[in-house]
């Protein structure tokens, strides 16, 4: 029995040590909670991506948002966006002569209203004053007038939503910095007048071939300077 004991005591002598180095010191540890529940940030974008088959849907242009953000619970978090961009479209005149029924381009401006949720990948840490996460949003997005438009296209209160991924960074004090790309979709409707023959005698949009609407995909950059704050 002495001989087990002892025995028993050497490997209790000899793991303490290993057992010491196993894991961080939470002094030294890489993980951090994130304490801060809420944040404002300001956001500035930049979207690209399709315009449709005409071309007439708006796309191309740079933007800025303001978005509140706050924890749920773990790894969740929820935010909502205001923001505004000038993008880019073409005008389609169906009654034009042939070679001047397509001009511009011309600035569309666009409102743009969200809500999204976002999982971080270290659960409710940093890493390294890191936090990755993945997400999506969805909104609406509501296009100013366009008086150069003579056909009966708009762009009007479209529902937007898709993925995202980003990576925000925290600063030792209440800022953060936050890089963010997003694949944001929209549909466009044509009007009648795209699928009737013009001055030209053929319509803009063959309606045995061509939908009255399209869905139109658009990647999105975004970089936002964040504020924390306690409610």
């Amino acid at each position: 029995m002495s001989k087990v004991v002892r025995a028993l005591a050497l490997c209790i002598l000899v793991s303490s040590p290993l057992a010491a180095q196993v894991g961080h010191d939470p002094a030294d540890s890489p993980y951090r909670p994130i304490l801060v529940r809420t944040s404002l940030s300001a956001v500035a974008n930049y979207i690209w991506g399709s315009s449709g088959k005409l071309g007439v849907g708006p796309s191309d242009g740079p933007g800025a948002m303001l978005r509140y953000e706050m924890r749920l619970t773990g790894p969740t978090d929820v935010f909502a966006s205001v923001g505004w961009s000038n993008l880019e479209r073409l005008v389609a005149n169906p009654d034009a002569p042939e070679d001047e029924r397509i001009s511009g381009p011309v600035t569309q401006g666009v409102l743009f209203t969200e809500a999204g949720i976002l999982i971080l990948l270290t659960g409710d840490k940093t890493w390294n004053r890191i936090a990755p996460y993945v997400g999506a949003n969805m909104g609406l997005a509501f296009g100013e007038g366009s008086p150069q438009d003579s056909s009966d296209y708009s762009f009007s209160a479209k529902f937007v939503s898709g993925p995202l991924i980003g990576v925000r960074i925290y600063s030792r004090g209440a800022l953060s910095l936050r890089v963010e790309g997003r694949l944001q979709f929209w549909k466009l409707s044509y009007p009648t007048s795209y699928f009737l023959p013009g001055e030209a005698d053929e319509p803009l949009l063959n309606p045995v071939v061509n939908s009255d609407s399209e869905w139109t995909s658009h990647p999105t950059l975004m970089i936002g300077l964040g504020y924390a704050f306690r409610l």
